[in-house]
């Protein structure tokens, strides 16, 4: 089983503190996405070391519920060259509103 170091307590804090229980193949969306929207440019570019740009994009297309920022989303949008058509269920909704999408 491949294994990369994770930064459990910045990027996970919701695991157990050894971050034991996390699979790094059967748990890519979650470290995926959790890193894109939470994680440092460093936490990015070992993300993208680790898993490469085709497993990125497929899974950065797969729905994820509230955890990026409007900003950040469009950013790994461009990015990764993919489009989101129902962005608003990425989106934080903090305010109680979604804000509307740039172009």
């Amino acid at each position: 089983m491949k294994m990369f170091k994770l930064e459990v307590n910045k990027l996970f804090w919701f695991l157990r503190k050894d971050g034991l229980g996390l699979d790094f193949s059967k748990d890519r969306h979650l470290i995926i996405h959790q890193t894109l929207a939470l994680g440092s440019m460093a936490d990015v570019q070992k993300l993208f070391r680790e898993y490469g740009r085709d497993t990125i994009q497929q899974e950065f297309k797969k729905p994820i519920s509230g955890i990026y920022t409007p900003a950040v989303l469009h950013f790994f949008e461009y990015i990764l060259g993919v489009k989101i058509k129902n962005s608003e269920q990425y989106i934080k909704n903090i305010y109680g509103k979604t804000s509307p999408r740039h172009s």
